[in-house]
């Protein structure tokens, strides 16, 4: 008699839904692959039901330097798809996007990673993953390992081969892929429940630069979109700016730094008030709009910027300060743009300046420019041009465009967010940044029936259940793209157009790429094939 099986396995790269069915059993899929140093994760859909407060334990049996982690897998409701190719947002009308979403919304979707500790924190269909992490001590192995996981009454064997190969994921602070995701003040305001800069504010404020950390976010950049932070100015009795207090920004780097940051922020200074015209502003006194060619504006960059070269020689951050001034620069405003790099460079000729930009006519005026993905496709030979004239280039993904440009929605196939990493070698960037980290309220009472693409505002929400942020499919596909990266900079070292076959196997541009997960799992293990191979040959 055939014994029932009460679960099934997905790959890290499938989506899990609340209504699929457990309709076969894909052993290959228990057959994993991992760096040392790196991470891998399964996911498990049962057929039970549990409740808040089961009890819950897990024991690992055969496993040698390898740390296994288990998050109960939690639903979001998506009400609308992501807009249209080109257009920003959301959409109702299916019949517009039906060629590259995943379902039509509205759908419920795992999306939420819940540590799971001696009992449940929710209530509903069973489902969970686990996550493998290996020592970077590890000798190359192939280990049998069995998990046992036992709540709602039932018990769940896993047994697991993981292939530990050769090849090494570095340390976090040796990586040179840049990462950089933005942390928004007023989220942290309204995750922690108190004032900004109080003490709860600032102890959520840790608990995110751990999750960040734990994902491969090496950079740290604090926005409130292009608006400032309200309390830097210090004013005189009839309101004019003599000073600014950089005290809490100071400390958010100093914490960002002991947390593992390698790179830290300052806030952008400056914006346009229509992407159509050509003035750009200073954000302090926006209502006066001191152009930055003016007296006064300049007079405010010289204090200004002597406080941040205070800062940066009181923590010794020379090496480590990165200086955005204005988000977004659009062709009708560049010249203004590059004369405000100009100013602060005579203010502060040591500044490296990375700013999101939306133009190619842009040369020798910031040290990192940060291409939106459609706009660099859009412009391909112009950006091209300005890289082999030894321009550093990131790239961002935002809202804009929506359709099926590779973001981390959540009505994209999952693994797109870990393609964004590939597409770094694809064209060359150093790394990839994105707005959306943690901005929407949390997912115990979000729906993300909001205007923008399903997920676009976040990939950790914060738990009011747990008091504590809570990772996602999408942010473990982060940690898993970057990686990736570094897998196929083993590669590309040693033989590039080896590293960009690969990678064209799977991504040629961000709107055209493979879209099943089984030719991304296939792919992924010709990469370890490559990187062992390569990981003791010198340069």
């Amino acid at each position: 008699m055939t014994k029932k099986i009460n679960y099934k396995i997905f790959s890290e790269n499938q989506w899990v839904f609340p209504d699929d069915i457990l309709d076969g059993f894909d052993e290959s899929l228990l057959s994993l692959d991992i760096a040392r140093g790196g991470n891998v994760m399964i996911q498990v859909l049962t057929d039970t039901s549990v409740s808040v407060s089961d009890e819950f334990s897990l024991h690992v049996d055969n496993a040698n330097g390898i740390r296994v982690i288990p998050y109960q897998l939690i639903p979001v409701t998506i009400h609308r798809n992501s807009a249209p190719k080109g257009k920003p947002g959301s959409t109702s009308n299916y019949e517009e996007v039906k060629d590259f979403v995943t379902r039509k919304a509205p759908f419920d979707v795992y999306d939420a990673t819940v540590p799971m500790k001696e009992k449940l924190a929710y209530s509903g269909r069973l489902a969970f993953a686990l996550r493998f992490t290996a020592s970077r001590e590890l000798e190359p192995s192939v280990q049998s390992i069995k998990v046992t996981l036992q709540t709602g009454g039932k018990e769940y064997v896993i047994p697991i081969t993981l292939t530990v190969h050769k090849a090494t994921i570095p340390e976090l602070k040796d990586s040179r892929l840049t990462v950089v995701n933005w942390v928004r003040p007023s989220s942290l305001v309204e995750h922690s429940g108190s004032e900004r800069h109080s003490e709860a504010y600032w102890e959520t404020y840790k608990k995110l630069l751990s999750h960040m950390v734990d994902i491969r976010n090496n950079h740290l950049s604090i926005a409130e979109s292009w608006k400032r932070i309200p309390d830097e100015a210090i004013r005189d009795e009839n309101g004019r700016i003599i000073d600014f207090d950089l005290a809490p920004y100071e400390k958010a780097l100093q914490l960002a730094e002991k947390a593992g940051m390698t790179k830290l922020y300052g806030p952008y200074i400056a914006h346009w008030a229509k992407w159509s015209e050509k003035e750009i502003y200073l954000l302090w006194d926006w209502e006066k709009k001191w152009r930055i060619t003016d007296a006064e504006a300049y007079r405010q960059l010289k204090i200004y910027f002597q406080r941040i070269k205070e800062m940066i020689e009181r923590n010794g951050w020379q090496d480590k300060y990165i200086q955005p001034l204005c988000d977004e620069p659009q062709f009708p405003n560049v010249e203004d743009y590059r004369t405000l790099c100009g100013i602060v460079r005579q203010l502060f000729p040591e500044v490296v300046i990375h700013d999101p930009v939306e133009v190619y006519n842009i040369a020798g005026a910031a040290e990192i420019i940060c291409i939106k993905q459609a706009i660099y496709e859009k412009y391909l030979d112009e950006f091209k041009e300005l890289q082999s004239l030894g321009q550093r280039m990131t790239y961002y993904a935002c809202g804009f465009p929506a359709g099926p440009t590779m973001n981390r929605t959540l009505d994209l196939p999952l693994f797109v967010g870990r393609l964004s990493f590939w597409m770094c070698h694809r064209y060359n960037f150093e790394g990839y940044l994105h707005w959306g980290y943690h901005v929407e309220g949390g997912f115990d009472n979000t729906n993300h029936a909001g205007t923008m693409a399903p997920g676009n505002h976040s990939i950790v929400y914060y738990s009011d259940v747990i008091g504590d942020y809570v990772d996602t499919v999408r942010s473990n596909n982060q940690r898993a793209g970057a990686e990736d990266w570094e897998l196929l900079e083993i590669i590309k070292e040693k033989n590039e157009p080896l590293a960009q076959a690969l990678v064209e196997k799977c991504c040629r541009t961000f709107d055209d790429y493979e879209t099943d997960w089984r030719k991304i799992d296939g792919v992924r293990k010709e990469i370890f094939k490559y990187a062992d191979e390569y990981s003791d040959q010198k340069v």
